[in-house]
């Protein structure tokens, strides 16, 4: 199969599936909406899954008009990693839970919606370059990306973190630690394809950290020899 033609059929499942999902979300907001007297803080529950929306019909938008594939992450683990990261959260919220106090439930409100809304702003920045797989199109550089190498990776840590607090249990640990080691594996493998399809692409990871603004420890530092 050649690069294109997985670029193509890529693109029709992801409209196909975040399609499905904005569906979903968008009858869970009227849900929420239609039993709100019933759901405690429900304001930020309607905020969380607004902003989840958002974001998945950018997905769905930008996935519909992306540039042109200039080249693809080499091999079948890539691609694993790159399906796995996008959608293993999704299990957090099946697993069994624990209760938790109201002020932890109120906190992983908060950081869900925050990591979500933060999520579609990263989006909207990286636009038609969007892809879940390790691919480059366009060097996106400006907006967040001006501060980490990888934005959406970090809002979404965001996101995942209020849902394993919502949702916490051992299981649901494992998962969330899987979870980071995934996103990292699929940096990683941006930055491999980013550096060999831009030549100014080193000279930006030197200077940009990977996840935390003003870090350059290992797992937000910079792009090194061997990692190329």
């Amino acid at each position: 199969m050649t690069d294109r033609t997985e670029d193509m059929l890529g693109r029709v499942a992801m409209i196909a599936i975040f399609g499905a999902l904005s569906a979903l979300q968008a009858y869970s907001i009227v849900q929420v909406i239609m039993a709100h007297a019933n759901i405690a803080l429900w304001p930020l529950v309607l905020l969380s899954r607004v902003f989840g929306l958002v974001f998945q019909l950018l997905v769905v938008i930008y996935t519909i008009g992306r540039l042109p594939l200039k080249k693809n992450a080499a091999g079948l683990a890539p691609r694993i990693v790159a399906i796995a990261g996008t959608f293993l959260a999704m299990f957090l919220v099946v697993l069994p839970s624990s209760p938790i106090p109201p002020e932890l439930k109120i906190l992983a409100m908060v950081l869900t919606a925050l990591g979500t809304a933060a999520s579609a702003f990263c989006l909207s920045w990286l636009g038609r370059s969007f892809s879940i797989m390790a691919s480059s199109r366009r060097l996106v550089v400006e907006g967040p990306y001006k501060l980490v190498r990888h934005p959406l990776y970090a809002a979404e840590g965001l996101t995942v973190l209020g849902i394993l607090i919502a949702n916490w249990s051992l299981a649901a640990g494992a998962v969330g630690l899987l979870w980071i080691a995934l996103q990292y594996q699929r940096a990683i493998n941006e930055e491999n394809v980013l550096s060999e399809s831009f030549p100014e692409y080193a000279a930006y990871a030197k200077a940009v950290p990977r996840f935390v603004p003003g870090f350059f420890f290992a797992f937000g530092g910079h792009l090194r020899e061997g990692s190329r």
